[in-house]
């Protein structure tokens, strides 16, 4: 395997193909991927446009220089995450640094990543650059999604329908057996007197459930039923979402609080998943707090300060998530931070599947005062 720090010390071409099989971080990715544009795609200019915060963007820059290597440079710029669903808007707050701007721009938003690439081309290019384009844009997706710093899930179509498939299946094979366990526990129960064996009754069911639920969130995550979208007042839904999370967040000893810019901010949503999304980011808070025996709080916003966008955010001042490799999976099915048992490790990844159902993007922060917050962007149309 090629070790990180040598794959900036070697010709292009060598630190391409070296990182498709190293550990690299996001920011040399991003440093690569421009320079790719320049060299390979025919580009004058090229930005990726990443996220470092919800208020804050990075902005990786490649230009060309005639008769010199080109030119890289790096600079942050105060805008929300959530301009990157806004491709009209992108190029406008792009094109005020001076970094790119003008005609012949291609924009890529890609919100499964986190992710923007604005690439301005000169009036005529060479054929075999053109050809090499289609190339190149996978290359950027592939390459970025295996960033070893960044969680990212970017579920390829085979995979999925495999899982679906194997979902389906054990579905139908588990959950006889599984009905037939349940109900025959539920039969002991009802006779049983010595509570050591009734709580083994229960921790029998209990466990048989957690199958069911694994092999129905399975289905659901490879398979999501399409959103039934309708105009829906957000505000509303998320009241109605954490009122049965209040008892749960008190017996944790987690202070529940929401907070909106607005009574009134509609959306164009499914106002099912949508209630799912915040029940299940809040409760992976409350876990959180829970998880590490300490009182803490939970905090739900709402902003409507874009014109086409909405932002949520769900922020907890629990123990936060330190682990890289936790990061790195936070979004992907099955994996869960806690301690076995606690957990089918479903919860955030139902949370972005629903998010990027509704063509949105979700993304992960770890505050300056620590805890962790999850912000979500959703187009209101």
């Amino acid at each position: 395997m090629v070790e990180e720090e040598q794959i900036g010390d070697s010709p292009f071409l060598h630190r391409l193909l070296a990182a498709q099989v190293s550990q690299v971080g996001w920011k040399d990715l991003s440093s690569l991927i421009v320079e790719g544009w320049i060299r390979l795609g025919g580009a004058s200019a090229a930005v990726l446009v990443s996220p470092t915060g919800a208020e804050q963007l990075h902005l990786e820059c490649c230009r060309a220089v005639d008769g010199l290597p080109p030119q890289l440079s790096s600079r942050s710029i105060a805008q929300p995450f959530s301009i990157l669903l806004d491709q009209g808007d992108l190029v406008e707050s792009l094109a005020e640094t001076g970094l790119i701007g003008g005609l012949n721009l291609r924009v890529l938003l890609w919100p499964d990543l986190a992710a923007a690439m604005i690439i301005q081309f000169p009036e005529a290019l060479v054929p075999s650059q053109e050809s090499l384009q289609t190339t190149l844009t996978a290359t950027c997706r592939t390459l970025l999604s295996c960033a070893n710093d960044r969680p990212i899930l970017l579920p390829q179509t085979n995979l999925l329908e495999a899982m679906a498939e194997f979902a389906a299946g054990a579905g139908h094979e588990i959950n006889n057996p599984l009905g037939s366990i349940l109900g025959q526990t539920q039969i002991l129960l009802k006779s049983e007197q010595a509570p050591d064996r009734k709580q083994a009754f229960e921790t029998i069911g209990a466990q048989a459930w957690r199958i069911r639920d694994m092999i129905g969130n399975s289905m659901l995550f490879a398979r999501p039923p399409q959103p039934e979208k309708e105009q829906i007042n957000l505000v509303d839904l998320v009241q109605k979402a954490l009122a049965p999370l209040d008892s749960t967040a008190s017996e944790a000893g987690v202070g529940l609080h929401f907070a909106t810019t607005a009574d009134e901010i509609d959306i164009l949503a499914d106002s099912s998943q949508m209630s799912t999304l915040i029940t299940q980011l809040v409760r992976n808070s409350i876990e959180s707090l829970r998880g590490a025996d300490r009182d803490g709080n939970v905090s739900v916003t709402l902003r409507d300060d874009m014109p086409n966008t909405v932002e949520l955010s769900v922020v907890d001042d629990g123990p936060g998530i330190e682990s890289d490799n936790v990061r790195r999976h936070l979004f992907d099915p099955f994996y869960s931070g806690r301690s076995a048992g606690r957990g089918l490790g479903f919860g955030l990844c139902l949370a972005w599947r629903i998010v990027r159902n509704h063509a949105g993007l979700i993304l992960h922060e770890t505050p300056d005062g620590g805890g962790a917050a999850f912000h979500v962007a959703l187009p209101r149309k």
